[in-house]
């Protein structure tokens, strides 16, 4: 059987695609024959399997196992190749954590939390994300107002990957709404000035912010309208 249907397209790379084709096929194997089960990929996938007890190794190929089982192998490969990949991106995507992002809020959990698609532009590209928002860091006033297709500014807490149904991996972005963090860096991007500091917020009601320099009152009333708080903005004095 030719190895290249083991071998998707995928960001790995060849190293750590074939690492995960020998995993995945050896432990699938090995649950299967009940015995220990090694496999090496060159060329070709080499599978040596270990009689119960001791003794010399058979080596087998892909077509002496049946049907069913090379389906089933295969199928394990695709998990644990996706499983890399999701890793993968999640370890490259960490650098976006103490950002803020908008996201559009696709869903409303039975629990209330948010499920919110993000797009952010990484580098050269586009990426589409999914994002989660759980009730307790969403403002008080805003929980059960939240309309799918409406459009909110988030700050990213986390980059985690997950299970999806026991089946599936996926990277998954934790957001908030109730950060101290988020009027900050709201103002710091729509200002370009840098050094605020928010010194206290209740969501919903307020923000204590300080600034080294003036910011536009545009500015500020366009994040007191996303948040709908009322932002207290002061210029920190300068002592020569």
């Amino acid at each position: 059987m030719n190895l290249d249907e083991f071998m998707p397209e995928s960001d790995l790379t060849r190293d750590e695609t074939l690492d995960a084709i020998e995993v995945a096929v050896a432990r699938t194997l090995t649950h299967a024959f009940q015995t220990s089960v090694t496999v090496r990929v060159e060329d070709q996938l080499q599978i040596l399997v270990y009689p119960y007890g001791g003794g010399a190794p058979t080596t087998i190929t892909l077509g002496d196992i049946e049907r069913k089982l090379r389906r089933h192998v295969q199928h394990q490969v695709d998990l644990e190749l996706q499983l890399r990949k999701t890793l993968h991106e999640a370890k490259h995507l960490k650098e976006l954590r103490g950002y803020t992002a908008p996201g559009e809020i696709t869903r409303v959990g039975d629990d209330g939390s948010l499920l919110v698609t993000l797009e952010i532009a990484d580098h050269y590209r586009r990426l589409i994300l999914s994002g989660i928002c759980p009730t307790r860091f969403q403002p008080k006033h805003e929980r059960g107002r939240y309309i799918p297709g409406t459009v909110k500014e988030f700050h990213i807490t986390s980059v985690v990957p997950v299970m999806v149904n026991h089946r599936s991996t996926k990277v998954q972005v934790q957001l908030n709404r109730i950060s101290k963090e988020l009027p900050r860096l709201l103002l710091q991007e729509r200002s370009r000035i840098s050094g605020i500091q928010c010194l206290k917020r209740i969501p919903g009601a307020f923000s204590t912010i300080v600034a080294q320099s003036r910011i536009s009152k545009d500015v500020i009333n366009s994040v007191g309208k996303e948040l709908e708080e009322h932002l207290y903005v002061s210029i920190q004095e300068t002592h020569r």
